[in-house]
């Protein structure tokens, strides 16, 4: 599972934002975000290869000690996950669909949710293979990244509630939502 909100439970080894912040481009750069999180922000979602601890515990030494660092194996997206955005359009591609629409929601203290993430084809009709409940699917954890990156947890946010639509004739991605009463459309690249 690489559940990008799960993400944001942890600190950042590459850039060391805080739980529940958004990444930042440096560590020594504090005013400017990252476009999305950092795949090193995830490494405890995955299981490491080097040690053998599985997803969830932290790396051990051969005697069974905690390791001083996280194993760089870990710090790396495994096969299985769905981080770039060109495998986003591989996939979208691959099961027919033309443009995802994930809708959110998020304010501060109450943190953030994604609703049904609808694939739809170019004739119309919509596509229901995104099996979010099952753990199994990958493009779903993809498809709302966006909502995360941009995000975060909500902190210091009013209600924010919108649609991440991603396009796959124009390769666009596109936040159109409401903060407070006011409404916004901004691309996301």
């Amino acid at each position: 599972m690489t559940a990008r909100l799960a993400w944001l439970e942890q600190w950042c080894p590459y850039c060391h934002a805080a739980p529940g912040g958004r990444c930042l481009q440096s560590r020594w750069d504090l005013g400017r975000p990252a476009r999305c999180l950092h795949v090193a922000r995830g490494w405890l979602e995955r299981p490491c290869s080097r040690c053998k601890a599985p997803a969830g515990e932290r790396c051990q030494t051969p005697s069974g000690r905690a390791a001083s660092q996280i194993h760089a194996a870990r710090l790396a997206a495994a096969r299985w996950e769905v981080v770039s955005e060109a495998a986003v359009w591989e996939e979208l591609a691959r099961r027919g669909a033309t443009a995802a629409v994930v809708p959110f929601w998020g304010r501060a203290r109450h943190g953030g949710e994604t609703g049904v993430i609808r694939l739809v084809r170019r004739d119309g009709t919509e596509l229901a293979d995104v099996e979010r409940w099952t753990g199994r699917d990958e493009l779903c954890y993809a498809l709302e990244a966006r909502v995360w990156d941009r995000f975060g947890t909500f902190a210091g946010h009013p209600l924010v509630r919108g649609d991440v639509i991603w396009t796959a004739d124009d390769r666009r991605v596109v936040i159109v939502a409401r903060r407070g009463e006011r409404r916004f459309e901004e691309p996301v690249r």
